[in-house]
């Protein structure tokens, strides 16, 4: 991983904004002369939230821009990964002339379909009058491109938004205790959790206090990131040996799932010296017997009803979970 090289893909990279994220993790590859990139077409694929065949027309797009070069087993192949590296001359400064793809990764333009049907032509006036027919319909590219392709290469203008925005989180300025491959396994299950829970910009720098916050009293964020990743959390908690402690003595055993009914919360409330206070409102009052049961499936399920709720809740409820106030999360993000 280079540093070095994302930094000078995310100010100067010569492509269209939709390949940004792609060249990003090509050089997440890379060392500091842009060199040994051998990527599974698979890797990238999952890794960019596209189609195998999208990230494929990408590459031959930067390859035949002149950004990326290939230096090893151009043929490919199963079992053989092509290495690519990033022009040297682009590193040194040089400008390269981005070679655009169109919207449906086509890797020539219609102009060249319609002269190959012209060229058929040639050969019979009958069928030259259908084969133009042909040409004027070619110019549509829809009727030339495989069936597949359009849902694997287009992406969608609502999909775009997403993308920049999952490279703009993985790019945030990064505390020293927070090593960036941890940083970037975090934004990429968080990334994939978006649906129970947003990920969004305040979510993001609440995160990286956080992670702070927990390096500082001892766990590392790595351990911190790995444990919430295991167990398909949407929070950052403290690794604790066991996240509900056992019944003793005379006190009555908690069901597992507690955390769905009135009563489960209440006993365990009382369990855990929480009592509900005169006039709050239950929610409230599970927040706080939740907050003091610590990480657990009880808290990620009340993350995810308050996602349902739209972004803010849900931010205010992850900031409230985590130990950081409303409004240093909202000077945080108009920083």
């Amino acid at each position: 991983m280079s540093i070095k090289i994302q930094s000078m893909v995310w100010d100067r990279y010569p492509g269209e904004d939709h390949e940004l994220l792609l060249a990003l993790k090509l050089a997440d590859f890379c060392d500091d002369n842009g060199e040994h990139i051998f990527p599974s077409i698979d890797t990238m694929a999952e890794k960019v939230r596209r189609s195998p065949r999208a990230v494929q027309y990408q590459i031959q797009g930067m390859v035949k821009s002149g950004w990326l070069i290939k230096v090893a087993n151009a043929g490919g192949g199963r079992g053989r990964a092509c290495e690519y590296r990033i022009n040297p001359d682009w590193i040194n400064g040089a400008e390269i002339a981005p070679i655009s793809v169109g919207s449906k990764g086509a890797t020539l333009a219609p102009k060249k379909r319609v002269q190959r049907t012209a060229e058929k032509g040639a050969t019979d006036d009958t069928k030259g009058a259908t084969g133009f027919a042909k040409g004027c319909n070619g110019l549509h590219p829809i009727h030339h491109e495989p069936p597949e392709e359009p849902s694997g290469n287009h992406q969608p203008a609502r999909r775009a938004p997403r993308v920049a925005l999952h490279a703009e989180l993985l790019n945030l300025e990064l505390p020293a205790a927070i090593p960036f491959a941890v940083w970037d396994m975090w934004c990429e299950h968080r990334e994939a959790k978006s649906k129970d829970a947003p990920w969004t910009r305040p979510a993001a720098r609440v995160s990286i206090k956080k992670l702070e916050m927990l390096a500082a009293a001892g766990q590392s964020p790595e351990v911190s990131v790995e444990e919430a990743v295991l167990r398909g959390w949407t929070g950052l908690f403290p690794v604790k040996a066991t996240s509900m402690p056992a019944a003793s003595g005379g006190s009555v055993a908690i069901a597992a799932d507690w955390y769905t009914t009135v009563a489960g919360v209440e006993e365990r409330g009382k369990q855990l010296g929480v009592t509900q206070r005169d006039g709050e409102v239950f929610m409230r009052f599970k927040a706080r017997v939740v907050k003091a049961a610590g990480p657990g499936e009880w808290m990620e399920e009340m993350l995810r009803d308050a996602a349902r709720f739209g972004d803010e809740h849900y931010d205010a409820l992850y900031g409230y979970f985590n130990d950081i106030p409303r409004e240093k999360a909202a000077q945080a993000e108009a920083a």
